[in-house]
């Protein structure tokens, strides 16, 4: 614990937040000034501090950014190193991790420098993390990144052999072998504990938390298990004592609370079918319905399978697992995302991106990595290479140059660039079909492209013949254009510049809506209607207010009240309702005096409007809601449930899940209980037609 404390201190000594500094600007370049105003460093360079966007002061040295590198300089003005690397940022001690282009493979390689430029540990790693005085680093070996152990002099205490390292406080490193098993070792490199760990916590009062299995023990800092790994959740508690418990029970059951199975979980949720994926404290993996674990890594986050794949992450890194619990994509990538078929990755070193595209296995489509890959646009993916625009196809195949300053729009095999400024049409073979221009550009058929020239739209082809312009606001809409006349008429404009209809709205229209159902709202005179696509007057401008039409019915207000009309313009509910909604699945929820209810198209309460909330369901059945308690009704209003529970989930299977005062159980549609409202928490698998009940264990205390 001394030699913690030394670095402790040293680290206080060393790291300056800089106070007392400050970094000025003149002429676009930036220099330092001390606290009494007097310049320390002159302003020459592009960028003072370190590469990370921190501030701070290392005996008396800082980074300093000249043509896209970094160096370092003191604060005497004196160049340290010339303007090399990549990044640079501190680490601990005097210690500065920076990054470099290689001089064989030209890949950028980590290594250690002081704060006096000497070489402390040399450029050959992939990355490194610094802990207590020590570098935890790694290089790719193959298609496998192999982790390793040296001290700041660069000799070897573990070798690079192992999957990953990590520090894990008290001098003690978590070390995990190409098996998914970790073992403990000292600052030493001395290994004082077998792989037999699946997982290890960071130390707290020199102890550990283990896991081996689905189950938490004990370790100290000497490797000793203090607590046999049989418990589902141990605490390290501020009195030296430690408390324990079991995991949750979860139950499988039949709809009539017949128990098929139970397990110990945290949390189990089925997937697909003869699927589940357990949870435990943090820890994911994948299991059959009669609780066979499937093979594979400790996974901590899990998105959704698709077509029996899923991206998982174990450590914050990201992979692809299969249903069988297969890993077909190692967890290696800072950043993945599935798009297609492929797959978008990252591996970040420092703060410069690697992003690579993946089939579907997991093989780069490219050698070259860029700054950012952009989803797949049916075409291509839009790339970015030191700020620069470019494409791929689908072969990783650079089909456009990263030489655009961005790429705007890609339409049927061509593609709206900017270009120095300009915007211009290029095809896939980066052809000029529109040579670049100051007017922004949007292409709208195979051979027909919309330039906006400021108050003018003109509708061109590619050999720039004007075919129609106008100054009024044009809308595209399919193979069509509309332009909206300042009247309100709206003319139909073909792609070879004929007008092929008109519009026409009735005189002195102040305000028009979108169409439904064949109708569009106006208003005219302050008052509301409806028009046909003709433009003429099929509802009379009569109504106080509007809303669209919705399953043949639209709401019109009337002196401050809201009612419907269908297309015909006869009334088909009074206006006697505060707030209407639109019709779906035929019912509106409807608001009178402050309560709410629901009508069905004829105008009948199907639910009498004294509920605090209503919600009409997909298969129609009506969540009431009525002093903070929830209840059910179905589609004539006939109440199913009362208002007794506080949530409810009607899952359209003939059973709803009930939940009050905390505790769940299930009861039938005709409200007849079949799980008894026992459980801590109840959910449904459909993929599996089960029921999973769970029940809490209790916390325990003894003395360590």
């Amino acid at each position: 614990m001394k030699r913690a404390t030394f670095i402790f201190c040293l680290l206080l000594t060393i790291f300056s937040v800089a106070k007392g500094y400050s970094v000025f600007e003149a002429n676009g370049k930036v220099g330092l000034k001390n606290e009494a105003g007097k310049v320390l460093i002159p302003a020459k360079y592009e960028a003072l501090g370190w590469s990370d966007g921190e501030f701070s002061v290392v005996s008396n040295a800082i980074g300093y950014k000249s043509h896209n590198k970094w160096g370092l300089i003191s604060l005497a003005n004196q160049i340290i190193t010339k303007a090399e690397f990549e990044d640079i940022s501190p680490a601990e001690a005097s210690m500065l991790i920076a990054r470099k282009k290689s001089p064989t493979s030209l890949q950028i390689v980590c290594g250690i420098i002081t704060s006096s430029g000497k070489e402390v540990i040399p450029f050959l790693y992939h990355d490194i993390k610094v802990s207590s005085l020590r570098a935890i680093v790694f290089t790719r070996q193959g298609n496998q990144y192999k982790y390793g152990l040296v001290d700041l002099e660069n000799r070897i205490l573990i070798p690079q052999q192992f999957k990953n390292i990590r520090s894990i406080g008290s001098l003690r490193y978590a070390v995990e072998n190409f098996e998914n098993k970790w073992a403990l070792y000292t600052e030493d490199g001395k290994q004082i504990s077998s792989f037999t760990i699946d997982s290890i916590s960071t130390f707290q009062k020199n102890y550990a938390v283990v896991y081996q299995g689905l189950y938490q023990g004990l370790i100290d800092r000497e490797g000793v298990m203090k607590v046999e790994a049989k418990y589902r959740e141990i605490k390290i508690n501020n009195d030296g004592t430690i408390s324990y418990r079991q995991s949750p029970t979860w139950l499988f059951l039949d709809g009539q609370n017949n128990l098929k199975q139970k397990a110990l979980a945290d949390s189990i949720s089925g997937i697909a079918k003869n699927l589940l994926k357990f949870r435990s404290a943090g820890v994911i993996q994948l299991a059959d319905y009669t609780l066979n674990l499937k093979a594979g890594p400790r996974i901590h986050e899990l998105q959704n399978f698709r077509k029996g794949r899923a991206i998982f992450s174990v450590d914050g890194k990201y992979g692809v697992v299969t249903d069988e619990g297969k890993v077909v994509i190692e967890p290696r990538y800072s950043h993945l995302q599935r798009d297609a078929m492929f797959y978008i990755s990252n591996i970040k070193q420092g703060n410069k991106n690697n992003w690579v595209v993946l089939d579907s296995i997991g093989k780069p489509l490219h050698t070259k990595p860029y700054d950012a890959i952009h989803p797949f646009n049916g075409e291509f993916f839009p790339v970015t290479n030191r700020n620069f625009w470019g494409a791929i196809n689908p072969s990783g195949k650079e089909i456009l140059s990263c030489t655009y300053d961005s790429i705007l729009q890609q339409f049927q095999g061509n593609v709206v660039v900017k270009f120095h400024g300009q915007y211009g049409v290029i095809n896939e073979r980066e052809h000029w079909l529109v040579a670049p221009r100051s007017n922004k550009l949007r292409l709208i058929s195979e051979d027909r492209f919309l330039e906006y020239a400021q108050k003018t739209t003109y509708l061109k082809s590619f050999d720039n013949s004007i075919i129609y312009f106008t100054e009024n606001r044009l809308q595209v809409n399919g193979d069509i254009l509309l332009e909206y006349l300042p009247s309100g008429t709206i003319w139909e404009i073909g792609m070879n510049g004929v007008i092929t209809n008109r519009i026409l709205l009735p005189d002195l229209v102040e305000k028009i809506y979108p169409e439904t159902e064949g109708l569009r709202g106006i208003k005219k005179n302050g008052q509301y209607g409806f028009i046909d696509s003709q433009g003429r007057l099929r509802i009379a401008n009569r109504y106080d207010d509007i809303q669209p039409f919705s399953e043949q019915l639209a709401a019109m207000k009337i002196r401050g009240r809201w009612g419907f009309i269908g297309h015909d313009d006869r009334i088909a509910i009074q206006p006697i309702y505060d707030e209407v909604s639109d019709f779906k699945h035929g019912l509106s929820i409807v608001k009178q005096k402050g309560f709410f209810g629901v009508v069905d198209k004829t105008g009948k309460q199907v639910v009498l409007p004294r509920y605090n909330r209503v919600q009409v369901l997909p298969n129609k059945n009506i969540i009431i809601e009525q002093g903070g308690l929830v209840g059910l009704a179905d589609a004539q209003g006939r109440i199913l449930i009362n208002t007794k529970y506080n949530k409810i989930d009607d899952l359209n299977n003939g059973y709803i899940i009930v939940q009050r005062d905390g505790k769940y159980g299930a009861i039938t549609s005709q409200g007849i209980s079949t799980i008894p409202l026992m459980y801590d928490y109840l959910s449904y698998d459909p993929s599996n037609n089960i029921f999973l009940a769970m029940v809490k264990s209790e916390w325990i205390d003894v003395k360590l």
